[in-house]
């Protein structure tokens, strides 16, 4: 891909130009129905799925070794609100300099459906799939993953949800911001993440939109980067 900056000037100075360049740490994530899953289970064999809802995302066959080496690590659980109002809730877990994100924004179609459920059975649960490998893997998290469901489900409630577009353009730039927050350690124990995988869960079809677009911009930024790299040389 190639951009001629001379041609749009307007880019350079565009306040959404810096959230582009980490889009590369988008990685594709979608909420799952019980239903669904047993879909799922049927196509890939896997033994042992979770019941209920589930976040299904792809990963490298290097990212879930790396991510099951330790079946407990340390993680958190956050909502974070976005856009005055629109809160996300954000799973993350750290192993050795490298942060996975899952981020569930509760304004996307039947996201309150899934965290009832993950608060009613008392945990969390993810499948992984590897988009490079056969590889598949579930992971369930312990029930002090959710300790104070009651506020979650507060902290977690849409006043007034996006209508229209407006309800994807919000999710991605939500899942954009997340991707360029380099916050430091989640934990007292911990560095800040050398590497960043974030996975913004939507619904059906927008999880693929979602990952197109993601994936989309991180070439725009990396066009536009070798652009000024020529300018400057």
């Amino acid at each position: 891909m190639f951009i001629d900056l001379t041609k749009y000037p307007h880019l350079t100075s565009s306040k959404y130009l810096p959230l582009l360049r980490n889009c590369h740490r988008a990685r594709y994530a979608q909420l799952v129905s019980p239903e669904e899953v047993a879909e799922i289970v049927a196509d890939a064999g896997i033994d042992g799925a979770p019941a209920g809802w589930v976040i299904h995302a792809e990963l490298s066959k290097e990212d879930i070794e790396h991510l099951t080496q330790n079946r407990t690590p340390q993680s958190r659980l956050v909502v974070q609100e976005f856009n005055d109002g629109l809160p996300a809730v954000i799973f993350t877990i750290q192993i050795q300099g490298l942060r996975f994100q899952w981020a569930v924004p509760m304004w996307e179609n039947d996201a309150q459906l899934w965290l009832r459920d993950a608060v009613e059975r008392g945990r969390i649960a993810l499948m992984f799939s590897a988009f490079d490998d056969s590889a598949s893997v579930t992971f369930v998290t312990g029930a002090c993953a959710l300790p104070h469901p009651e506020a979650l489900l507060e902290a977690a409630a849409v006043q007034k949800p996006p209508v229209g577009d407006a309800h994807l353009f919000y999710i991605l730039n939500a899942g954009m911001r997340l991707m360029n927050d380099d916050s430091a350690q989640f934990a007292p124990t911990q560095e800040p993440p050398q590497e960043i995988r974030v996975m913004v869960a939507g619904r059906g079809a927008n999880a693929v939109r979602l990952i197109g677009t993601f994936v989309a911009a991180a070439e725009v930024a990396q066009a536009l980067s070798a652009k000024a790299s020529e300018v400057i040389q």
